[in-house]
Protein backbone atom coordinates (compact mmCIF):
# COMPACT_ATOMS: atom_id res chain seq x y z
CA UNK A 1 0.00 0.00 0.00
CA UNK A 2 1.03 3.62 -0.39
CA UNK A 3 0.47 6.60 1.45
CA UNK A 4 -1.53 9.87 -0.28
CA UNK A 5 -0.56 13.24 1.73
CA UNK A 6 -2.77 16.14 0.56
CA UNK A 7 -0.25 18.73 -0.62
CA UNK A 8 0.87 21.07 1.78
CA UNK A 9 0.88 24.06 -0.98
CA UNK A 10 -2.38 23.60 -2.82
CA UNK A 11 -2.69 26.98 -3.88
CA UNK A 12 0.08 27.29 -6.07
CA UNK A 13 -0.61 24.09 -7.68
CA UNK A 14 -3.93 24.99 -8.27
CA UNK A 15 -3.03 28.28 -9.91
CA UNK A 16 0.32 26.52 -12.25
CA UNK A 17 -2.31 24.37 -13.42
CA UNK A 18 -4.84 27.17 -14.07
CA UNK A 19 -2.00 28.74 -15.83
CA UNK A 20 -1.48 25.63 -18.21
CA UNK A 21 -5.01 25.10 -19.24
CA UNK A 22 -5.68 29.09 -19.52
CA UNK A 23 -2.12 29.34 -21.97
CA UNK A 24 -3.89 25.96 -23.83
CA UNK A 25 -7.30 27.13 -24.74
CA UNK A 26 -5.48 30.55 -25.98
CA UNK A 27 -6.70 32.96 -23.06
CA UNK A 28 -5.67 36.85 -24.63
CA UNK A 29 -3.93 34.90 -27.33
CA UNK A 30 -4.29 37.64 -29.64
CA UNK A 31 -1.91 39.86 -27.19
CA UNK A 32 0.93 38.32 -28.66
CA UNK A 33 2.98 40.66 -25.94
CA UNK A 34 1.86 38.71 -23.36
CA UNK A 35 3.47 35.47 -23.70
CA UNK A 36 0.25 33.83 -22.57
CA UNK A 37 1.07 30.34 -24.20
CA UNK A 38 5.16 30.46 -23.55
CA UNK A 39 4.29 31.15 -19.88
CA UNK A 40 1.84 28.23 -19.68
CA UNK A 41 3.75 25.84 -21.02
CA UNK A 42 6.87 26.96 -18.49
CA UNK A 43 4.39 26.71 -15.76
CA UNK A 44 3.34 22.96 -16.65
CA UNK A 45 7.47 22.01 -17.07
CA UNK A 46 7.77 23.75 -13.50
CA UNK A 47 4.21 22.10 -11.70
CA UNK A 48 5.72 18.46 -13.62
CA UNK A 49 8.81 18.96 -11.95
CA UNK A 50 7.59 20.18 -8.41
CA UNK A 51 5.41 16.96 -8.37
CA UNK A 52 8.08 14.83 -9.67
CA UNK A 53 9.93 15.39 -6.77
CA UNK A 54 7.68 15.91 -3.80
CA UNK A 55 5.20 13.70 -4.09
CA UNK A 56 5.41 9.60 -3.11
CA UNK A 57 5.30 7.55 -5.87
CA UNK A 58 5.17 3.82 -6.44
CA UNK A 59 6.94 2.13 -9.09
CA UNK A 60 3.80 2.77 -11.53
CA UNK A 61 4.19 6.37 -10.95
CA UNK A 62 7.57 6.39 -11.51
CA UNK A 63 7.32 4.75 -14.76
CA UNK A 64 4.41 6.62 -16.05
CA UNK A 65 6.66 9.70 -15.31
CA UNK A 66 9.84 8.55 -17.53
CA UNK A 67 7.45 7.23 -20.09
CA UNK A 68 5.45 10.20 -20.57
CA UNK A 69 8.97 12.68 -20.36
CA UNK A 70 11.23 10.42 -22.62
CA UNK A 71 8.45 9.69 -25.33
CA UNK A 72 7.89 13.40 -25.68
CA UNK A 73 11.78 14.19 -25.84
CA UNK A 74 12.14 11.74 -28.45
CA UNK A 75 8.92 12.39 -30.50
CA UNK A 76 10.17 16.23 -30.75
CA UNK A 77 13.36 14.97 -31.82
CA UNK A 78 12.75 12.18 -34.11
CA UNK A 79 10.14 14.44 -36.16
CA UNK A 80 12.64 17.69 -35.98
CA UNK A 81 15.75 15.36 -37.35
CA UNK A 82 13.35 14.09 -39.89
CA UNK A 83 13.02 17.58 -41.12
CA UNK A 84 16.23 18.38 -40.75
CA UNK A 85 17.17 15.20 -43.24
CA UNK A 86 14.43 16.56 -45.53
CA UNK A 87 14.79 19.96 -46.08
CA UNK A 88 18.60 20.66 -44.43
CA UNK A 89 17.27 23.12 -42.35
CA UNK A 90 18.86 23.46 -38.94
CA UNK A 91 17.40 20.86 -35.72
CA UNK A 92 16.83 23.55 -32.85
CA UNK A 93 13.98 25.75 -34.48
CA UNK A 94 12.18 22.43 -35.86
CA UNK A 95 12.61 21.11 -31.70
CA UNK A 96 11.46 24.52 -30.23
CA UNK A 97 8.31 24.74 -32.38
CA UNK A 98 6.96 21.31 -31.10
CA UNK A 99 7.29 23.44 -27.27
CA UNK A 100 3.26 22.81 -27.13
CA UNK A 101 3.53 19.44 -27.09
CA UNK A 102 4.94 19.79 -23.23
CA UNK A 103 1.26 20.33 -22.20
CA UNK A 104 1.16 16.15 -22.94
CA UNK A 105 2.77 16.40 -18.94
CA UNK A 106 -0.65 17.12 -17.82
CA UNK A 107 -0.78 13.02 -18.11
CA UNK A 108 1.23 12.42 -15.09
CA UNK A 109 0.12 15.44 -13.10
CA UNK A 110 -3.21 14.75 -12.83
CA UNK A 111 -2.29 11.34 -11.66
CA UNK A 112 0.59 12.60 -9.04
CA UNK A 113 -2.14 15.26 -8.10
CA UNK A 114 -4.58 12.43 -7.60
CA UNK A 115 -1.82 10.51 -5.67
CA UNK A 116 -1.21 13.42 -3.19
CA UNK A 117 -5.09 13.43 -2.71
CA UNK A 118 -7.15 15.80 -5.48
CA UNK A 119 -10.56 14.51 -5.87
CA UNK A 120 -11.90 15.04 -9.40
CA UNK A 121 -13.93 17.58 -8.10
CA UNK A 122 -11.06 19.60 -7.64
CA UNK A 123 -10.17 18.95 -11.45
CA UNK A 124 -13.21 19.90 -12.14
CA UNK A 125 -12.66 23.40 -10.72
CA UNK A 126 -9.46 24.09 -12.53
CA UNK A 127 -10.42 22.73 -15.88
CA UNK A 128 -14.21 24.64 -15.77
CA UNK A 129 -12.65 27.98 -15.15
CA UNK A 130 -10.22 27.97 -17.31
CA UNK A 131 -12.24 27.19 -20.21
CA UNK A 132 -14.65 29.97 -19.03
CA UNK A 133 -12.01 32.53 -18.50
CA UNK A 134 -10.97 31.54 -22.12
CA UNK A 135 -14.27 32.26 -23.65
CA UNK A 136 -14.42 35.41 -21.51
CA UNK A 137 -11.57 36.37 -22.92
CA UNK A 138 -12.85 36.40 -26.50
CA UNK A 139 -15.51 38.74 -25.59
CA UNK A 140 -12.73 41.01 -23.86
CA UNK A 141 -10.45 41.45 -27.03
CA UNK A 142 -13.90 42.23 -28.94
CA UNK A 143 -15.19 45.12 -26.11
CA UNK A 144 -11.29 46.76 -25.37
CA UNK A 145 -11.47 49.96 -27.92
CA UNK A 146 -9.12 49.36 -30.54
CA UNK A 147 -9.16 50.52 -34.07
CA UNK A 148 -11.59 48.32 -35.37
CA UNK A 149 -14.08 47.87 -32.46
CA UNK A 150 -14.54 50.00 -29.43
CA UNK A 151 -17.37 48.93 -26.42
CA UNK A 152 -18.49 53.32 -27.36
CA UNK A 153 -19.55 52.04 -30.97
CA UNK A 154 -23.07 53.38 -30.92
CA UNK A 155 -21.54 56.62 -30.17
CA UNK A 156 -19.26 56.95 -32.70
CA UNK A 157 -19.26 58.86 -36.17
CA UNK A 158 -18.99 56.71 -38.52
CA UNK A 159 -20.37 53.78 -36.39
CA UNK A 160 -18.66 50.46 -35.34
CA UNK A 161 -20.17 47.19 -34.94
CA UNK A 162 -20.22 46.23 -30.91
CA UNK A 163 -18.62 42.76 -29.93
CA UNK A 164 -17.58 42.07 -33.42
CA UNK A 165 -17.27 37.98 -33.58
CA UNK A 166 -16.13 38.85 -37.63
CA UNK A 167 -12.87 36.70 -37.71
CA UNK A 168 -11.99 37.42 -41.87
CA UNK A 169 -12.73 40.99 -41.63
CA UNK A 170 -11.69 42.09 -38.68
CA UNK A 171 -8.68 39.71 -37.59
CA UNK A 172 -7.56 39.01 -41.44
CA UNK A 173 -4.56 37.05 -40.95
CA UNK A 174 -4.83 36.64 -37.05
CA UNK A 175 -7.93 35.19 -37.53
CA UNK A 176 -6.83 31.37 -36.82
CA UNK A 177 -6.23 32.32 -33.24
CA UNK A 178 -10.04 32.03 -32.87
CA UNK A 179 -9.84 28.65 -33.56
CA UNK A 180 -8.02 28.05 -30.59
CA UNK A 181 -11.46 29.47 -28.33
CA UNK A 182 -13.83 26.67 -30.52
CA UNK A 183 -12.55 23.46 -27.95
CA UNK A 184 -13.13 25.77 -24.54
CA UNK A 185 -16.41 27.46 -26.60
CA UNK A 186 -17.84 23.82 -27.08
CA UNK A 187 -16.87 22.52 -23.07
CA UNK A 188 -18.42 25.60 -21.86
CA UNK A 189 -21.52 25.30 -24.01
CA UNK A 190 -21.85 21.52 -23.07
CA UNK A 191 -20.99 21.90 -19.20
CA UNK A 192 -23.09 24.49 -18.40
CA UNK A 193 -26.14 24.32 -20.71
CA UNK A 194 -26.74 19.99 -19.16
CA UNK A 195 -26.53 22.20 -15.67
CA UNK A 196 -29.91 24.43 -17.24
CA UNK A 197 -31.93 21.16 -17.15
CA UNK A 198 -31.47 20.74 -13.33
CA UNK A 199 -31.17 24.17 -11.66
CA UNK A 200 -30.16 24.29 -8.07
CA UNK A 201 -31.69 27.97 -7.78
CA UNK A 202 -32.85 30.75 -9.95
CA UNK A 203 -29.43 32.76 -9.74
CA UNK A 204 -27.53 29.07 -10.82
CA UNK A 205 -30.33 29.49 -13.66
CA UNK A 206 -29.57 32.23 -14.50
CA UNK A 207 -25.35 32.54 -14.37
CA UNK A 208 -25.76 29.16 -16.32
CA UNK A 209 -28.43 30.41 -19.32
CA UNK A 210 -25.95 33.62 -19.90
CA UNK A 211 -22.76 31.75 -19.98
CA UNK A 212 -24.48 29.26 -22.28
CA UNK A 213 -25.56 31.78 -24.36
CA UNK A 214 -22.51 33.46 -24.84
CA UNK A 215 -20.29 30.15 -25.50
CA UNK A 216 -23.13 28.98 -28.03
CA UNK A 217 -23.32 32.62 -29.91
CA UNK A 218 -19.36 32.16 -30.11
CA UNK A 219 -19.40 29.00 -31.68
CA UNK A 220 -22.17 29.54 -34.10
CA UNK A 221 -20.44 33.05 -35.03
CA UNK A 222 -17.04 31.33 -35.84
CA UNK A 223 -19.04 29.02 -37.51
CA UNK A 224 -16.49 25.64 -37.11
CA UNK A 225 -18.56 23.57 -39.70
CA UNK A 226 -16.88 20.23 -38.86
CA UNK A 227 -16.57 21.28 -35.14
CA UNK A 228 -20.41 21.76 -34.87
CA UNK A 229 -21.81 18.91 -37.16
CA UNK A 230 -19.13 16.38 -35.54
CA UNK A 231 -20.56 17.35 -31.70
CA UNK A 232 -23.90 16.89 -33.00
CA UNK A 233 -23.16 13.81 -33.92
CA UNK A 234 -21.18 12.57 -31.01
CA UNK A 235 -24.90 14.47 -28.56
CA UNK A 236 -27.00 11.72 -30.88
CA UNK A 237 -24.84 8.91 -30.60
CA UNK A 238 -24.13 8.92 -26.85
CA UNK A 239 -27.95 9.56 -26.29
CA UNK A 240 -29.18 6.74 -28.57
CA UNK A 241 -26.42 3.97 -27.71
CA UNK A 242 -23.48 4.70 -25.75
CA UNK A 243 -25.25 6.13 -22.73
CA UNK A 244 -25.02 2.50 -21.23
CA UNK A 245 -23.12 -0.26 -21.84
CA UNK A 246 -26.38 -2.74 -22.95
CA UNK A 247 -27.05 0.01 -25.74
CA UNK A 248 -23.01 -0.08 -26.96
CA UNK A 249 -23.29 -3.63 -27.73
CA UNK A 250 -25.86 -2.94 -30.73
CA UNK A 251 -23.67 -0.07 -31.58
CA UNK A 252 -20.46 -2.34 -32.10
CA UNK A 253 -22.69 -4.73 -33.84
CA UNK A 254 -24.13 -1.85 -36.73
CA UNK A 255 -20.30 -0.32 -36.61
CA UNK A 256 -19.18 -2.69 -39.86
CA UNK A 257 -21.90 -2.00 -41.37
CA UNK A 258 -22.13 2.02 -40.80
CA UNK A 259 -18.10 1.73 -41.79
CA UNK A 260 -19.68 -0.26 -45.34
CA UNK A 261 -22.32 1.91 -45.86
CA UNK A 262 -19.93 5.03 -45.75
CA UNK A 263 -17.30 3.67 -48.44
CA UNK A 264 -20.27 2.77 -51.03
CA UNK A 265 -21.08 5.63 -50.87
CA UNK A 266 -17.81 7.94 -50.72
CA UNK A 267 -17.88 8.97 -54.16
CA UNK A 268 -21.11 9.59 -54.29
CA UNK A 269 -20.66 12.15 -50.39
CA UNK A 270 -17.85 13.45 -52.35
CA UNK A 271 -20.01 14.95 -55.24
CA UNK A 272 -22.34 16.27 -53.20
CA UNK A 273 -19.09 18.38 -51.20
CA UNK A 274 -18.06 19.68 -54.31
CA UNK A 275 -21.42 20.80 -55.17
CA UNK A 276 -22.05 22.46 -51.80
CA UNK A 277 -18.46 24.12 -51.22
CA UNK A 278 -17.24 24.21 -54.75
CA UNK A 279 -16.78 27.91 -54.70
CA UNK A 280 -15.62 27.86 -51.12
CA UNK A 281 -12.22 29.77 -51.29
CA UNK A 282 -11.04 27.54 -47.95
CA UNK A 283 -12.73 24.64 -50.11
CA UNK A 284 -10.18 25.00 -53.23
CA UNK A 285 -7.30 26.31 -50.87
CA UNK A 286 -7.81 22.74 -49.42
CA UNK A 287 -7.86 20.46 -52.31
CA UNK A 288 -4.90 22.18 -53.53
CA UNK A 289 -2.83 21.44 -49.79
CA UNK A 290 -3.90 17.97 -50.33
CA UNK A 291 -2.82 17.67 -53.83
CA UNK A 292 0.91 18.54 -52.72
CA UNK A 293 0.59 16.33 -49.39
CA UNK A 294 -0.13 13.20 -51.52
CA UNK A 295 2.72 13.92 -53.94
CA UNK A 296 5.03 14.52 -50.40
CA UNK A 297 3.52 11.24 -49.04
CA UNK A 298 4.02 8.98 -52.05
CA UNK A 299 7.90 10.24 -51.36
CA UNK A 300 8.17 9.58 -47.50
CA UNK A 301 5.42 7.88 -46.75
CA UNK A 302 6.87 6.00 -43.33
CA UNK A 303 7.89 9.15 -41.48
CA UNK A 304 5.99 12.15 -43.34
CA UNK A 305 8.51 15.56 -44.22
CA UNK A 306 8.78 16.52 -40.09
CA UNK A 307 8.33 19.23 -38.35
CA UNK A 308 8.48 23.06 -39.48
CA UNK A 309 9.72 25.86 -37.88
CA UNK A 310 9.13 29.71 -39.00
CA UNK A 311 12.37 30.60 -37.86
CA UNK A 312 14.17 28.30 -40.34
CA UNK A 313 12.65 26.53 -43.17
CA UNK A 314 8.57 26.75 -43.01
CA UNK A 315 6.01 24.96 -45.21
CA UNK A 316 4.59 28.42 -46.62
CA UNK A 317 8.29 28.34 -48.22
CA UNK A 318 8.37 25.06 -49.59
CA UNK A 319 5.35 24.67 -50.63
CA UNK A 320 3.53 28.03 -50.96
CA UNK A 321 1.82 30.53 -49.00
CA UNK A 322 -1.53 28.94 -48.08
CA UNK A 323 -0.52 25.14 -47.69
CA UNK A 324 -1.81 24.17 -44.25
CA UNK A 325 -1.36 20.45 -43.04
CA UNK A 326 -3.69 21.13 -40.31
CA UNK A 327 -6.48 22.34 -42.61
CA UNK A 328 -6.50 18.68 -44.28
CA UNK A 329 -7.04 16.06 -41.53
CA UNK A 330 -5.49 12.71 -41.42
CA UNK A 331 -3.84 13.60 -44.79
CA UNK A 332 -2.18 16.18 -42.96
CA UNK A 333 -1.17 14.26 -40.50
CA UNK A 334 0.37 12.10 -42.51
CA UNK A 335 2.39 14.24 -44.62
CA UNK A 336 3.84 15.52 -41.28
CA UNK A 337 4.23 12.26 -39.04
CA UNK A 338 4.01 9.64 -41.63
CA UNK A 339 2.38 6.21 -41.75
CA UNK A 340 3.78 5.41 -38.03
CA UNK A 341 2.23 9.15 -36.86
CA UNK A 342 -1.25 8.34 -38.09
CA UNK A 343 -1.78 4.67 -36.50
CA UNK A 344 -0.45 5.88 -33.09
CA UNK A 345 -2.97 8.84 -33.67
CA UNK A 346 -5.95 6.69 -34.41
CA UNK A 347 -4.26 4.37 -32.02
CA UNK A 348 -4.73 6.79 -29.07
CA UNK A 349 -7.59 8.37 -30.43
CA UNK A 350 -9.91 5.36 -29.97
CA UNK A 351 -8.58 3.95 -27.05
CA UNK A 352 -9.27 7.38 -25.17
CA UNK A 353 -12.54 7.29 -26.17
CA UNK A 354 -13.16 3.94 -25.01
CA UNK A 355 -11.17 4.05 -21.58
CA UNK A 356 -13.13 7.63 -20.97
CA UNK A 357 -16.97 6.02 -21.68
CA UNK A 358 -16.24 3.56 -18.96
CA UNK A 359 -15.01 5.95 -16.59
CA UNK A 360 -18.29 7.97 -17.26
CA UNK A 361 -20.33 4.67 -17.02
CA UNK A 362 -18.01 4.02 -13.87
CA UNK A 363 -19.82 7.58 -12.25
CA UNK A 364 -23.15 6.99 -13.60
CA UNK A 365 -23.37 3.59 -12.63
CA UNK A 366 -23.69 2.71 -16.63
CA UNK A 367 -27.40 4.53 -15.94
CA UNK A 368 -27.26 6.71 -18.40
CA UNK A 369 -28.18 9.23 -15.81
CA UNK A 370 -26.29 12.11 -15.23
CA UNK A 371 -26.62 14.23 -12.13
CA UNK A 372 -24.10 15.56 -10.27
CA UNK A 373 -21.33 18.41 -11.63
CA UNK A 374 -18.57 15.73 -11.32
CA UNK A 375 -20.81 13.26 -13.83
CA UNK A 376 -21.95 16.61 -16.21
CA UNK A 377 -17.76 17.40 -16.13
CA UNK A 378 -17.06 13.75 -17.31
CA UNK A 379 -19.79 13.51 -19.90
CA UNK A 380 -18.58 17.31 -21.11
CA UNK A 381 -14.99 15.52 -21.53
CA UNK A 382 -16.17 12.03 -23.36
CA UNK A 383 -18.34 14.48 -25.70
CA UNK A 384 -15.34 16.87 -26.95
CA UNK A 385 -13.06 13.52 -26.83
CA UNK A 386 -15.50 11.81 -29.48
CA UNK A 387 -15.86 14.68 -31.19
CA UNK A 388 -12.65 15.35 -31.79
CA UNK A 389 -12.64 11.53 -32.98
CA UNK A 390 -15.41 12.18 -35.14
CA UNK A 391 -13.75 15.02 -36.86
CA UNK A 392 -10.40 13.27 -37.46
CA UNK A 393 -10.49 12.48 -41.04
CA UNK A 394 -10.86 16.56 -41.96
CA UNK A 395 -9.40 17.67 -38.32
CA UNK A 396 -6.83 16.02 -36.24
CA UNK A 397 -7.46 18.23 -33.24
CA UNK A 398 -6.16 15.97 -30.80
CA UNK A 399 -2.75 17.65 -31.75
CA UNK A 400 -3.43 21.03 -31.28
CA UNK A 401 -2.86 23.19 -28.22
CA UNK A 402 -6.17 22.54 -26.59
CA UNK A 403 -6.64 19.13 -27.93
CA UNK A 404 -3.43 18.16 -27.11
CA UNK A 405 -4.58 19.30 -22.86
CA UNK A 406 -8.07 17.97 -23.42
CA UNK A 407 -6.85 14.63 -24.21
CA UNK A 408 -4.22 14.90 -21.38
CA UNK A 409 -6.39 15.88 -18.64
CA UNK A 410 -8.62 12.84 -19.73
CA UNK A 411 -5.79 10.25 -20.48
CA UNK A 412 -4.56 11.53 -16.51
CA UNK A 413 -8.22 10.94 -15.00
CA UNK A 414 -8.50 7.41 -16.94
CA UNK A 415 -4.85 6.15 -15.60
CA UNK A 416 -5.68 7.37 -12.12
CA UNK A 417 -8.76 5.81 -12.91
CA UNK A 418 -6.89 2.25 -13.54
CA UNK A 419 -4.36 2.50 -10.94
CA UNK A 420 -6.52 2.77 -7.90
CA UNK A 421 -9.88 4.41 -8.44
CA UNK A 422 -12.21 1.75 -8.85
CA UNK A 423 -11.40 0.38 -5.52
CA UNK A 424 -11.71 4.14 -4.08
CA UNK A 425 -15.00 4.70 -5.86
CA UNK A 426 -16.38 1.30 -3.74
CA UNK A 427 -15.07 2.81 -0.85
CA UNK A 428 -16.81 6.22 -1.32
CA UNK A 429 -19.96 4.35 -2.65
CA UNK A 430 -20.40 2.36 1.55
CA UNK A 431 -19.41 5.35 2.99
CA UNK A 432 -22.34 7.63 1.87
CA UNK A 433 -24.43 5.73 4.08
CA UNK A 434 -21.97 5.80 7.12
CA UNK A 435 -21.50 9.16 9.02
CA UNK A 436 -18.83 11.43 7.86
CA UNK A 437 -16.50 12.81 10.45
CA UNK A 438 -13.79 15.37 9.22
CA UNK A 439 -10.04 14.05 9.28
CA UNK A 440 -11.94 10.21 8.73
CA UNK A 441 -13.35 10.38 5.47
CA UNK A 442 -11.76 11.49 2.65
CA UNK A 443 -13.06 11.19 -0.49
CA UNK A 444 -10.98 11.20 -3.42
CA UNK A 445 -11.58 11.34 -7.37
Amino acid sequence: MHTRLRLKEPVPVYLLLLASFLGAFGFLDFYSVLHVTELSILCIIVLFSWLGFSTKMDKRAVLLNLFTLCGLMSFVLVYALVFTARTGAPLLPSVLAQRYYAFILIVPVVYMLYRSGWRLKDFQHVFVLAAALAVLSRVVVDVIPSSTTSAFSPFIDPPREFLIFKQDTVYGEASFLLRRFDASALFVTLYFGRQLLKPKNLASFGFCLAITTLSTTILFVNAPRTLLASALVALLLYSVVLSRPDRSKLFLILLPLLVLLIGMYASQLNSVVQVVFGGDLSYTTRVQSAQKAWEVISQYPLLGFGQESAQSISYHDLFGEKFYPSDIGLLGLTFQWGLVGVILYLFFSLWLVVNLLKLLWAYTGGTGKIESREQVFLWGLFVVCLTFALATPVQTRFVKTEGIAIAALSLGLVLSYKRGLRSEQRGSLQSRTQPIIDGQVERHI
